[in-house]
């Protein structure tokens, strides 16, 4: 059992940029399956329908997504809000350049969701409108300086909210994921990879301790099944 009092600092298998395509595919879908089964993805869905909710007169959003993979959760919220009367505009950012073909591809059918491939630090607010920022299973993977820059962004960015979904730290996810990996992922980097993840995650004094420090004035981190947190901090 390794040690989990503070954060991991190694870098995933995943952000290798000579990572082969064939095993960032296979990675991709077994994380994909891994949030299927534990509802991971919802708690983004949910938190983007209380905002909606909370916002009933505004019918026309931009959504961007921060490290955005293959874009599975734009096109989870996209279908999830189809019956919705709402115009919602979906972003998806990434610096890798096979994680936006494999979006494309994917989301060739989704007239409302597009790709862009650049580093979210250097995009200039003044001519950047979005109202929403989504970062889900992202924000572990940098370090605590940078999260700080990251978050800096993402609240300059965001006109209305800003939605994190990641993960805790905790002994007891790290054990559960090795039993469950055993049986439900194929993937090597995946099973490699989600032990890194969550050994990269936070411990809540963590997130609070960023959010003290941008000096946040709307800003609620809540647990979540399993083994989530989720950090909706509001920009309104």
């Amino acid at each position: 059992m390794r040690n989990l009092t503070y954060r991991a600092t190694e870098r995933e298998l995943m952000d290798d940029p000579d990572i082969s395509l064939l095993d960032l595919k296979e990675a991709l879908y077994d994380i994909s399956k891994t949030n299927r089964m534990l509802g991971g993805n919802r708690i983004t869905l949910k938190a983007l329908s209380n905002i909606f909710n909370e916002n009933p007169l505004k019918k026309q959003w931009t959504i961007v997504d921060v490290g955005c993979g293959d874009g599975e959760m734009l096109r989870l919220i996209a279908d999830y809000f189809t019956s919705e009367n709402l115009e919602i505009e979906l972003i998806g950012i990434e610096i890798s350049e096979q994680s936006i073909v494999m979006g494309e591809e994917m989301s060739h059918s989704y007239k409302n969701i597009r790709f862009l491939k650049k580093d979210i630090l250097k995009i200039n607010h003044t001519s950047f409108h979005c109202d929403i920022i989504i970062c889900t299973l992202t924000l572990h993977h940098f370090k605590d300086q940078e999260i700080l820059s990251f978050m800096k962004q993402f609240v300059t960015l965001a006109q209305v909210a800003v939605v994190i979904n990641d993960l805790q730290r905790s002994k007891i996810a790290y054990q559960l994921f090795r039993l469950f990996s055993r049986i439900f992922i194929k993937s090597h980097v995946a099973k490699n990879d989600g032990l890194v993840s969550i050994a990269s995650g936070f411990k809540k004094h963590e997130l609070k301790k960023v959010a003290q420090q941008l000096k946040l004035k709307h800003s609620e981190i809540t647990w979540k099944w399993a083994f989530r947190y989720l950090w909706l901090i509001k920009t309104l």
